[in-house]
């Protein structure tokens, strides 16, 4: 069995817990610890005490922000690339010893206690990005955001879940027409930067098999998008691809200063 709750997604902070009968799991700290520390109780009735390891997709502060008190809190291992090691070493140096840090390798599957746990390589400017899926049982998990486009290969790997924490990153129009620097547009519309809502739906919708599956529509920008908006693009997409698609697929939002409950792979 498989349960997990998003207890941040955005911009400012992502972060998400995945727990089976046996081993309970951190993806990323990009809010406070005392923040992780309170949506773990508030969400699931867990402290950061009980993760058994952390993972970390890319060094991006949105990321890691909060990596040093959740290693300093939690004793879990970290799970890592050699690449956003790099970037994060020296801010770790004093809680994580090289007995507590494994190297992850896209595409290489390891096992923590009850999880089967497989890296991937995204397309996003960091220096060695990597997302994940979590395996336990019959139940299974794609994690997928930062990344500029939903490669086959990556749909090759994540194709069959039953649930998908998913990028739907901006509206291209409200990009284009807001305050970010062209600079800054350019990079989040580009190949290492974010999906937006129609990228989204369109690379969803390869996924789709003859049944349904749960969506949570994740790192929306604050800026440049809107939680109605996102729902309302995916699903008009997905509706005009197949009529099935978008009876298929069960969307659900996340947000940047809660958790979502709790939730078991495959519940209504």
């Amino acid at each position: 069995m498989l349960q997990f709750s998003v207890l941040a997604s955005g911009s400012s902070g992502n972060s998400v817990y995945i727990r089976s009968d046996e081993t309970a799991l951190l993806l990323d700290a990009g809010i406070s610890g005392k923040q992780i520390q309170q949506r773990l109780a508030e969400a699931a009735s867990a402290s950061l005490s009980s993760i058994d390891a952390v993972l970390v997709t890319h060094e991006h502060v949105d990321h890691v922000r909060g990596l040093k008190q959740v290693m300093k809190l939690s004793g879990g291992s970290l799970y890592i690339t050699e690449g956003t090691w790099h970037h994060v070493q020296k801010q770790l140096e004093d809680v994580c010893t090289k007995d507590d840090r494994r190297f992850v390798k896209a595409d290489e599957s390891f096992v923590i206690g009850d999880i089967r746990v497989t890296p991937f390589t995204v397309s996003h400017d960091a220096e060695e990005p990597v997302a994940y899926r979590f395996d336990a049982g019959e139940d299974s998990l794609a994690v997928v955001t930062d990344l500029g486009y939903v490669s086959d290969h990556i749909k090759g790997i994540i194709r069959g879940c039953g649930t998908y924490v998913w990028e739907a990153n901006h509206d291209v129009d409200m990009l284009r027409a807001g305050r970010y620097p062209w600079s800054v547009k350019r990079r989040i519309l580009g190949d290492k930067g974010h999906l937006s809502n129609e990228d989204s739906a369109v690379a969803l919708a390869d996924l789709l098999e003859n049944r349904e599956v749960d969506v949570f529509l994740a790192h929306l920008s604050e800026e440049n998008n809107q939680p109605d908006l996102a729902e309302l693009t995916v699903t008009s997409i997905l509706r005009e691809m197949s009529a099935t698609f978008a009876e298929q697929v069960r969307l659900h939002r996340t947000a940047r200063h809660t958790a979502t409950a709790l939730r078991s792979i495959g519940s209504v």
